[in-house]
């Protein structure tokens, strides 16, 4: 009986009950983070996917670039033709000169800075456009980026990819299709995961909105 008595005054010592306690709520934490983790585990991740160049081009924004880029491109052009019938009158000119004098030096030499104008004109042409083509798709594509990012937080999915598995392949030759192949990660992707209209219809709509309609 005193044997029994003993043991019970020391379990019910302070330091005896801290430890326990201190047992107790490690026990309990552990249990509930092994359960937590374990749901999560057991929670798979919700995937989505979109078909790039159909979102590009089904949203406005991308329509409204292209529309930039071609207004643009039809100034440009302008200016080309303007610089090419300079050109042209300055060639019909030369004609009328007599060969070796003065005259017709003058107008070879405005002829050649004719020229020298309009390969100028049409190289700067075409570097502006690539320029603004490219800027395009640049803002395009960032602007999907981050529509589709505000999507899956909105809609709960972890992940929106990239569904390459749509676009035909071209058959140039068998090394340019195995760098095609290569190039690819989806081989197949159920249409049940594409959000490619939902996330076009979102961004058409912010795009609306912040046309004013």
């Amino acid at each position: 009986m005193t044997t029994t008595n003993s043991m019970i005054s020391r379990v019910l010592r302070p330091e005896f009950l801290l430890v326990a306690l201190f047992a107790a709520m490690f026990g309990a934490y552990t249990l509930r983070h092994d359960t937590r983790s374990a749901a999560a585990e057991a929670t798979p991740s919700r995937v989505g996917t979109i078909d790039l160049e159909k979102t590009f081009n089904s949203i406005e924004r991308y329509t409204a670039a292209q529309a930039k880029i071609k207004t643009l491109a039809e100034d440009l052009e302008k200016q080309v033709k303007t610089a090419d019938a300079k050109v042209r009158d300055l060639q019909s000119e030369l004609d009328s000169f007599q060969a070796g004098s003065d005259a017709q030096a003058a107008a070879i030499a405005k002829l050649q800075a004719a020229v020298g104008e309009l390969r100028a004109i049409q190289q700067y042409v075409g570097a502006k456009r690539e320029v603004e083509a490219a800027r395009a798709l640049r803002d395009t594509y960032l602007a999907i980026k981050d529509a589709a990012r505000r999507f899956a937080e909105k809609e709960g999915y972890d992940y929106i990819m990239l569904d390459d598995s749509v676009p035909e392949m071209d058959p140039a030759n068998a090394q340019k299709t195995m760098a095609q192949i290569s190039a690819r990660r989806f081989i197949f992707a159920s249409n049940k995961r594409d959000v490619t209209m939902q996330l076009v219809g979102m961004m058409n709509e912010e795009w609306k909105a912040g046309k004013g309609g």
